[in-house]
């Protein structure tokens, strides 16, 4: 079984929202994908006209990133799709310990059942992960 997570925050570090989503079989891979395209659906939905993509998976940055290749994955060209729209964006390569509240919401999706899950607030338990 596998989730995917993430938290949106502002040009200033302040949070926006979290999100995770409930994925089923797959794997770690297209785990890391799906947190990334999922964030993306929601910067594009708030009309955000730059990004910076962080993630402690280099795999799928540098697979997404590889906009040489035509890839035969169909997650990784919506990403591509997705971020030609964004028009601004960068990757930035971060080690699993700096990834502590992405990795955590992440981990929520295993007690709901459900598809894309948005958390509005920051939950109170996690002032002390920051």
């Amino acid at each position: 079984m596998a989730a995917s997570g993430g938290v949106l925050r502002d040009r200033h570090g302040d949070w926006i929202l979290g999100f995770n989503n409930s994925l089923g079989h797959c794997s770690v891979f297209n785990a890391e994908l799906w947190g990334v395209l999922d964030g993306l659906m929601i910067i594009q939905s708030r009309n955000c006209d730059g990004v910076v993509i962080r993630s402690d998976s280099q795999e799928a940055l540098k697979a997404i990133d590889d906009s040489s290749k035509n890839s035969s994955s169909t997650l990784i060209r919506r990403i591509q799709q997705l971020l030609m729209n964004i028009g601004r964006w960068k990757f930035k390569h971060i080690p699993y310990e700096e990834n502590v509240e992405a990795n955590h919401i992440a981990k929520l999706a295993f007690d709901r059942n459900e598809r894309l899950h948005l958390v509005e607030d920051i939950p109170l338990d996690w002032i002390k992960l920051m």
